[in-house]
């Protein structure tokens, strides 16, 4: 990735995450918000194909995502680094038998299969070294597989970095892979950008 770095090394203090979702299962109101819904609706709908046979969603939460992703999907591995939400992710997808929930944090990959869809959504801000998450990630992905990310556009205050610059780094990084953009949504609080894998 010549030319394009993404470590950080400020000193962030990051949230706790299992005391969050101990606290409050919807901490940012995902199911009664009319923008997270509407975010929802605009992520879906931006997907290239109906249905994927290997998805994988990191920073998966307490599930909200995956239990909507699952529909479009043979199977999918819904991951994160905090065992309580992934605890409440495996409650809100239970008897989806196509959903798997486990403990996993970047750069680590939690299944030897690529993926055709990789859904990364409002969580890498809070990694500090992004480029060795990327290259996990695209790593991870199949030839002519779909990558989308989807963040917040300003500046979390416990994040490393805003979700507007960081979108415009993985676009420039997206470029060194010869990987192109097949969909970009700029709103004015959040971006949307999916590319696709070198055949």
């Amino acid at each position: 990735m010549a030319g394009v770095s993404f470590t950080d090394d400020r000193d962030v203090q990051t949230p706790n995450f299992d005391e969050l979702y101990r606290r409050d299962q919807d901490p940012w109101r995902v199911q009664s918000s009319w923008y997270e819904r509407r975010k929802l609706a605009v992520l879906m709908a931006a997907l290239p194909r109906e249905r994927y046979a290997m998805v994988w969603e990191p920073g998966c939460g307490p599930g909200f995502l995956s239990s909507v992703l699952a529909q479009r999907a043979d199977e999918l591995i819904a991951s994160d680094f905090s065992s309580v939400a992934i605890e409440q992710a495996r409650e809100r997808c239970d008897g989806l038998d196509n959903v798997r929930c486990v403990v996993s944090e970047l750069p680590a990959v939690p299944t030897h299969r690529l993926a055709d869809l990789i859904v990364v959504a409002e969580f890498l801000y809070y990694v500090k070294d992004l480029e060795a998450a990327l290259d996990s990630l695209w790593s991870t992905l199949a030839p002519g597989g779909n990558l989308v990310f989807m963040h917040w556009a300003h500046h979390p205050e416990d994040a490393f970095r805003s979700g507007r610059a960081m979108h415009v780094g993985i676009a420039l990084d997206a470029s060194t892979r010869d990987a192109p953009r097949l969909v970009s949504h700029i709103d004015n609080d959040f971006m949307l950008d999916v590319y696709e894998a070198p055949a």
